[in-house]
Protein backbone atom coordinates (compact mmCIF):
# COMPACT_ATOMS: atom_id res chain seq x y z
CA UNK A 1 0.00 0.00 0.00
CA UNK A 2 0.99 3.35 -1.17
CA UNK A 3 1.48 6.30 1.32
CA UNK A 4 -1.22 8.43 -0.07
CA UNK A 5 -3.64 5.50 -0.15
CA UNK A 6 -2.47 4.37 3.39
CA UNK A 7 -3.28 8.04 4.89
CA UNK A 8 -6.50 7.79 5.41
CA UNK A 9 -6.29 4.70 8.00
CA UNK A 10 -3.12 6.02 9.65
CA UNK A 11 -5.00 9.33 10.25
CA UNK A 12 -8.03 7.34 12.02
CA UNK A 13 -5.73 5.47 13.94
CA UNK A 14 -3.74 8.59 14.98
CA UNK A 15 -7.19 10.48 16.03
CA UNK A 16 -8.11 7.84 17.59
CA UNK A 17 -4.78 7.80 20.06
CA UNK A 18 -5.49 11.22 20.53
CA UNK A 19 -8.56 10.95 21.81
CA UNK A 20 -8.11 8.35 24.11
CA UNK A 21 -5.05 10.22 25.27
CA UNK A 22 -6.42 13.10 25.95
CA UNK A 23 -10.19 12.38 27.34
CA UNK A 24 -11.84 15.24 24.55
CA UNK A 25 -14.44 14.28 22.47
CA UNK A 26 -14.51 14.03 18.68
CA UNK A 27 -16.28 17.16 18.21
CA UNK A 28 -14.09 19.19 20.49
CA UNK A 29 -11.10 17.65 18.81
CA UNK A 30 -11.58 18.39 15.06
CA UNK A 31 -11.48 22.00 15.70
CA UNK A 32 -8.19 22.65 16.78
CA UNK A 33 -6.57 18.69 15.67
CA UNK A 34 -4.42 20.89 13.13
CA UNK A 35 -3.29 22.73 16.40
CA UNK A 36 -2.55 19.88 18.85
CA UNK A 37 -0.72 17.20 19.64
CA UNK A 38 -3.18 15.65 17.34
CA UNK A 39 -1.11 17.47 14.42
CA UNK A 40 2.29 15.51 15.37
CA UNK A 41 0.77 12.56 15.40
CA UNK A 42 -0.63 12.60 11.79
CA UNK A 43 3.07 14.16 10.28
CA UNK A 44 4.80 11.12 12.28
CA UNK A 45 2.28 9.04 10.70
CA UNK A 46 2.60 10.10 7.36
CA UNK A 47 6.24 10.98 7.43
CA UNK A 48 6.53 6.74 9.22
CA UNK A 49 4.38 5.48 6.17
CA UNK A 50 6.40 6.98 3.29
CA UNK A 51 10.18 5.88 5.12
CA UNK A 52 8.15 2.24 4.73
CA UNK A 53 7.41 2.95 0.75
CA UNK A 54 10.80 4.19 0.20
CA UNK A 55 12.51 1.33 1.91
CA UNK A 56 9.92 -1.26 -0.07
CA UNK A 57 12.04 -0.19 -3.29
CA UNK A 58 14.97 -2.31 -3.98
CA UNK A 59 17.40 0.50 -4.97
CA UNK A 60 16.96 1.93 -1.33
CA UNK A 61 19.27 0.92 1.11
CA UNK A 62 18.02 2.87 3.98
CA UNK A 63 15.47 5.70 4.50
CA UNK A 64 14.91 8.32 7.43
CA UNK A 65 12.69 10.99 8.42
CA UNK A 66 13.01 13.91 10.82
CA UNK A 67 10.01 16.29 11.88
CA UNK A 68 11.19 20.13 12.23
CA UNK A 69 8.62 21.83 13.81
CA UNK A 70 8.18 25.51 13.33
CA UNK A 71 11.11 26.61 11.81
CA UNK A 72 10.88 29.91 8.86
CA UNK A 73 8.91 27.55 6.67
CA UNK A 74 6.24 25.95 8.45
CA UNK A 75 6.42 22.53 10.10
CA UNK A 76 8.99 20.56 7.63
CA UNK A 77 8.98 17.15 7.13
CA UNK A 78 12.79 16.01 6.34
CA UNK A 79 13.20 12.61 4.28
CA UNK A 80 16.61 10.95 3.63
CA UNK A 81 17.54 8.09 1.81
CA UNK A 82 20.92 6.27 0.57
CA UNK A 83 20.16 4.80 -2.84
CA UNK A 84 22.47 2.27 -4.75
CA UNK A 85 25.17 4.01 -6.46
CA UNK A 86 24.66 2.12 -9.67
CA UNK A 87 21.02 3.27 -9.73
CA UNK A 88 19.73 3.42 -13.29
CA UNK A 89 17.31 5.31 -15.25
CA UNK A 90 14.35 2.88 -14.52
CA UNK A 91 15.47 2.63 -10.82
CA UNK A 92 15.17 6.49 -11.07
CA UNK A 93 11.55 6.85 -12.28
CA UNK A 94 10.46 4.57 -10.01
CA UNK A 95 11.64 6.30 -6.70
CA UNK A 96 10.70 9.74 -8.76
CA UNK A 97 7.22 8.31 -9.17
CA UNK A 98 7.06 7.28 -4.97
CA UNK A 99 8.80 10.64 -4.11
CA UNK A 100 5.60 12.07 -5.33
CA UNK A 101 3.43 10.04 -3.84
CA UNK A 102 5.04 10.72 -0.48
CA UNK A 103 4.86 14.26 -0.95
CA UNK A 104 1.68 14.35 -1.57
CA UNK A 105 0.68 12.30 1.72
CA UNK A 106 3.15 14.45 3.79
CA UNK A 107 1.58 17.80 2.35
CA UNK A 108 -2.13 16.11 3.16
CA UNK A 109 -0.90 16.47 7.45
CA UNK A 110 0.00 20.33 6.57
CA UNK A 111 3.65 19.53 6.76
CA UNK A 112 6.07 21.25 3.96
CA UNK A 113 8.06 17.95 2.64
CA UNK A 114 11.95 17.49 1.39
CA UNK A 115 13.79 15.02 0.31
CA UNK A 116 17.63 14.28 0.51
CA UNK A 117 19.06 11.35 -1.63
CA UNK A 118 23.01 10.46 -1.20
CA UNK A 119 24.57 7.41 -3.28
CA UNK A 120 25.91 4.53 -1.50
CA UNK A 121 29.65 5.10 0.03
CA UNK A 122 29.38 9.02 -0.50
CA UNK A 123 30.09 11.11 2.47
CA UNK A 124 29.19 14.02 2.19
CA UNK A 125 27.27 14.74 -1.55
CA UNK A 126 23.63 15.26 -1.70
CA UNK A 127 20.64 15.81 -4.24
CA UNK A 128 18.06 17.82 -1.98
CA UNK A 129 14.51 18.50 -3.40
CA UNK A 130 12.98 21.13 -1.79
CA UNK A 131 10.56 20.63 -4.42
CA UNK A 132 9.98 18.35 -7.36
CA UNK A 133 9.81 19.12 -10.90
CA UNK A 134 6.84 18.08 -12.74
CA UNK A 135 7.69 15.72 -14.43
CA UNK A 136 9.43 12.21 -13.75
CA UNK A 137 11.89 12.52 -16.60
CA UNK A 138 12.89 16.13 -14.93
CA UNK A 139 13.41 14.11 -11.74
CA UNK A 140 16.22 11.73 -13.41
CA UNK A 141 17.64 14.62 -15.57
CA UNK A 142 18.53 16.75 -12.80
CA UNK A 143 19.59 13.49 -10.37
CA UNK A 144 22.02 12.41 -13.50
CA UNK A 145 23.28 16.12 -13.69
CA UNK A 146 24.26 15.84 -10.16
CA UNK A 147 25.70 12.71 -10.74
CA UNK A 148 28.04 14.26 -13.94
CA UNK A 149 28.79 16.79 -12.79
CA UNK A 150 30.15 15.24 -9.39
CA UNK A 151 32.34 13.16 -11.31
CA UNK A 152 33.69 15.43 -13.49
CA UNK A 153 35.08 17.61 -10.83
CA UNK A 154 36.03 14.64 -8.96
CA UNK A 155 34.35 15.48 -5.58
CA UNK A 156 30.93 15.19 -4.15
CA UNK A 157 28.48 18.30 -4.91
CA UNK A 158 25.07 19.27 -3.03
CA UNK A 159 22.60 20.27 -5.10
CA UNK A 160 19.61 21.52 -4.44
CA UNK A 161 16.23 21.96 -6.60
CA UNK A 162 14.57 25.34 -4.57
CA UNK A 163 11.05 26.11 -4.69
CA UNK A 164 9.33 29.10 -6.62
CA UNK A 165 6.23 30.30 -7.72
CA UNK A 166 3.51 28.12 -7.24
CA UNK A 167 4.49 24.45 -7.49
CA UNK A 168 7.20 25.44 -9.60
CA UNK A 169 11.26 24.38 -8.96
CA UNK A 170 12.56 28.21 -8.90
CA UNK A 171 16.21 27.67 -8.56
CA UNK A 172 19.16 25.01 -8.92
CA UNK A 173 21.76 25.39 -6.30
CA UNK A 174 25.48 23.65 -7.24
CA UNK A 175 27.36 23.89 -4.48
CA UNK A 176 30.55 22.00 -2.43
CA UNK A 177 28.76 19.62 -0.07
CA UNK A 178 28.85 21.91 3.50
CA UNK A 179 30.43 18.83 5.03
CA UNK A 180 33.14 18.40 2.78
CA UNK A 181 36.74 19.87 3.20
CA UNK A 182 36.34 23.59 1.34
CA UNK A 183 39.55 23.83 0.62
CA UNK A 184 39.97 20.33 -0.75
CA UNK A 185 37.41 20.24 -2.52
CA UNK A 186 37.68 23.68 -4.12
CA UNK A 187 41.10 22.56 -5.53
CA UNK A 188 39.79 19.39 -6.75
CA UNK A 189 37.02 22.02 -8.73
CA UNK A 190 39.52 24.57 -10.18
CA UNK A 191 41.50 21.49 -11.63
CA UNK A 192 38.93 19.83 -13.31
CA UNK A 193 36.86 23.00 -14.26
CA UNK A 194 37.19 22.22 -17.75
CA UNK A 195 35.61 18.96 -17.54
CA UNK A 196 32.25 20.64 -15.35
CA UNK A 197 32.24 23.46 -18.37
CA UNK A 198 31.17 20.27 -20.74
CA UNK A 199 28.84 18.49 -18.53
CA UNK A 200 25.16 18.63 -20.07
CA UNK A 201 23.19 21.29 -18.53
CA UNK A 202 19.74 20.22 -16.87
CA UNK A 203 17.35 21.24 -20.27
CA UNK A 204 14.88 23.79 -18.68
CA UNK A 205 14.08 27.18 -17.89
CA UNK A 206 15.09 26.84 -13.72
CA UNK A 207 18.20 29.15 -12.99
CA UNK A 208 21.35 27.65 -11.54
CA UNK A 209 22.99 29.38 -8.56
CA UNK A 210 26.76 28.12 -9.03
CA UNK A 211 28.89 28.30 -5.73
CA UNK A 212 32.12 25.98 -6.86
CA UNK A 213 35.49 27.29 -7.37
CA UNK A 214 35.22 30.00 -4.79
CA UNK A 215 32.89 31.52 -7.35
CA UNK A 216 29.11 32.44 -7.10
CA UNK A 217 27.26 33.25 -9.89
CA UNK A 218 23.63 33.03 -11.71
CA UNK A 219 22.63 31.20 -14.78
CA UNK A 220 26.03 30.42 -16.24
CA UNK A 221 29.62 29.47 -15.02
CA UNK A 222 31.71 31.82 -14.75
CA UNK A 223 34.66 32.40 -17.28
CA UNK A 224 38.56 30.17 -16.62
CA UNK A 225 39.50 33.90 -16.01
CA UNK A 226 37.87 34.34 -12.56
CA UNK A 227 39.07 30.52 -11.42
CA UNK A 228 42.67 31.57 -11.86
CA UNK A 229 41.69 34.65 -9.94
CA UNK A 230 40.37 32.61 -7.27
CA UNK A 231 43.52 30.53 -7.49
CA UNK A 232 45.87 33.44 -6.98
CA UNK A 233 44.11 35.34 -3.98
CA UNK A 234 43.95 32.15 -2.03
CA UNK A 235 47.60 32.37 -1.98
CA UNK A 236 46.64 35.89 0.04
CA UNK A 237 43.73 35.39 1.80
CA UNK A 238 41.84 32.16 3.48
CA UNK A 239 38.04 31.52 0.96
CA UNK A 240 35.59 33.18 3.06
CA UNK A 241 33.26 30.51 4.43
CA UNK A 242 30.41 30.64 6.85
CA UNK A 243 29.57 27.92 8.75
CA UNK A 244 25.75 26.27 8.54
CA UNK A 245 25.45 26.13 12.51
CA UNK A 246 27.03 29.48 13.03
CA UNK A 247 24.97 32.32 13.92
CA UNK A 248 27.72 35.07 14.05
CA UNK A 249 27.00 38.14 12.59
CA UNK A 250 29.75 40.77 11.22
CA UNK A 251 31.34 42.80 14.13
CA UNK A 252 31.43 39.80 15.84
CA UNK A 253 35.03 38.35 16.99
CA UNK A 254 34.17 35.14 15.75
CA UNK A 255 32.36 35.84 12.30
CA UNK A 256 34.65 34.33 9.33
CA UNK A 257 37.30 36.30 7.62
CA UNK A 258 38.39 35.67 4.04
CA UNK A 259 37.51 36.60 0.50
CA UNK A 260 34.73 35.75 -1.45
CA UNK A 261 33.88 36.46 -5.20
CA UNK A 262 31.15 36.55 -7.55
CA UNK A 263 30.66 36.88 -11.57
CA UNK A 264 27.90 38.55 -13.18
CA UNK A 265 27.21 37.76 -16.85
CA UNK A 266 27.43 40.32 -19.34
CA UNK A 267 24.35 42.60 -19.81
CA UNK A 268 24.14 43.97 -16.20
CA UNK A 269 21.04 41.88 -15.28
CA UNK A 270 22.34 40.35 -12.45
CA UNK A 271 24.48 43.15 -11.36
CA UNK A 272 28.21 43.85 -11.41
CA UNK A 273 31.10 41.19 -10.59
CA UNK A 274 32.59 41.57 -7.41
CA UNK A 275 35.40 40.44 -4.69
CA UNK A 276 34.73 40.87 -1.00
CA UNK A 277 37.92 41.18 1.37
CA UNK A 278 36.86 40.75 5.09
CA UNK A 279 38.56 41.47 8.09
CA UNK A 280 36.99 41.53 11.97
CA UNK A 281 39.66 44.18 12.46
CA UNK A 282 41.61 47.12 10.42
CA UNK A 283 45.19 46.41 11.15
CA UNK A 284 47.71 47.04 8.95
CA UNK A 285 48.84 43.26 8.13
CA UNK A 286 44.71 42.80 6.86
CA UNK A 287 45.24 46.40 4.68
CA UNK A 288 48.20 45.07 3.11
CA UNK A 289 46.45 41.78 2.36
CA UNK A 290 43.47 43.77 0.77
CA UNK A 291 45.78 46.00 -1.11
CA UNK A 292 47.31 43.00 -2.91
CA UNK A 293 44.06 41.37 -3.81
CA UNK A 294 43.19 44.11 -5.26
CA UNK A 295 45.96 44.38 -7.64
CA UNK A 296 45.86 41.38 -8.66
CA UNK A 297 41.64 41.56 -9.05
CA UNK A 298 42.66 44.92 -10.97
CA UNK A 299 43.41 42.66 -13.96
CA UNK A 300 40.24 41.76 -14.42
CA UNK A 301 37.91 44.41 -16.04
CA UNK A 302 34.48 45.12 -14.39
CA UNK A 303 34.81 44.29 -11.23
CA UNK A 304 33.72 45.66 -7.47
CA UNK A 305 36.19 45.17 -5.55
CA UNK A 306 35.37 45.92 -1.67
CA UNK A 307 37.41 45.59 1.68
CA UNK A 308 35.67 45.25 4.92
CA UNK A 309 37.77 45.65 8.06
CA UNK A 310 35.45 46.12 11.56
CA UNK A 311 32.99 48.96 10.84
CA UNK A 312 35.20 50.54 7.81
CA UNK A 313 34.08 49.55 4.22
CA UNK A 314 36.39 50.54 1.26
CA UNK A 315 35.36 50.21 -2.51
CA UNK A 316 37.57 50.58 -6.20
CA UNK A 317 35.80 49.34 -9.33
CA UNK A 318 38.79 48.36 -12.24
CA UNK A 319 37.55 49.92 -14.98
CA UNK A 320 34.65 52.06 -16.63
CA UNK A 321 31.66 52.27 -14.84
CA UNK A 322 28.32 52.46 -17.67
CA UNK A 323 26.86 53.36 -14.25
CA UNK A 324 26.99 55.86 -11.63
CA UNK A 325 30.01 55.29 -8.70
CA UNK A 326 29.16 55.59 -5.39
CA UNK A 327 32.42 56.55 -3.64
CA UNK A 328 33.46 57.87 0.37
CA UNK A 329 37.11 59.48 1.46
CA UNK A 330 37.72 56.48 2.63
CA UNK A 331 37.92 54.42 -0.69
CA UNK A 332 39.77 57.55 -2.15
CA UNK A 333 42.35 56.67 0.62
CA UNK A 334 42.62 52.96 -0.12
CA UNK A 335 42.77 53.82 -4.28
CA UNK A 336 45.82 56.34 -3.18
CA UNK A 337 47.33 53.31 -1.36
CA UNK A 338 46.75 51.13 -3.91
CA UNK A 339 48.10 53.29 -6.42
CA UNK A 340 51.02 53.74 -4.62
CA UNK A 341 51.76 50.29 -4.19
CA UNK A 342 52.69 50.33 -8.09
CA UNK A 343 49.69 48.35 -8.71
CA UNK A 344 49.00 47.76 -12.37
CA UNK A 345 45.40 50.10 -12.92
CA UNK A 346 43.78 50.95 -15.90
CA UNK A 347 43.15 54.50 -16.31
CA UNK A 348 39.42 53.82 -16.31
CA UNK A 349 39.46 52.31 -12.65
CA UNK A 350 38.70 54.67 -9.92
CA UNK A 351 37.66 54.76 -6.01
CA UNK A 352 33.97 53.98 -5.00
CA UNK A 353 31.40 51.56 -6.37
CA UNK A 354 29.96 50.79 -9.95
CA UNK A 355 26.58 51.31 -9.44
CA UNK A 356 24.86 49.86 -12.85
Amino acid sequence: MTSSRRLPALISGAVALSLALGGCSIGDFASDLLTSAGKDALAHAALAATVSDLESLDVVEAASYELQADTYLGDIGRLSMTVAANIDGAQLTQLADELRESFDAIEQVAVEPQASVTLAGDTAGKFDLWQLPETNEAVVENFEFWRAASAAVETELWVELLPGPGSSVGMRSIAIAPESDLDEATDHVIDNYAALQRVTLVNDDVENYWQLAGIKSLRELAPLSYVELVSDLRVILPLFSYPLDSDAVRGDSDFPEGFSVSWAPPGGEYGVSGVIVSNNEYTDEALGAAIQAAARTSEIEGVNFQFVAGDREFWMHTTTCSGSVDGTTDDELFFAQLAASGANLSSTAGPGACIP
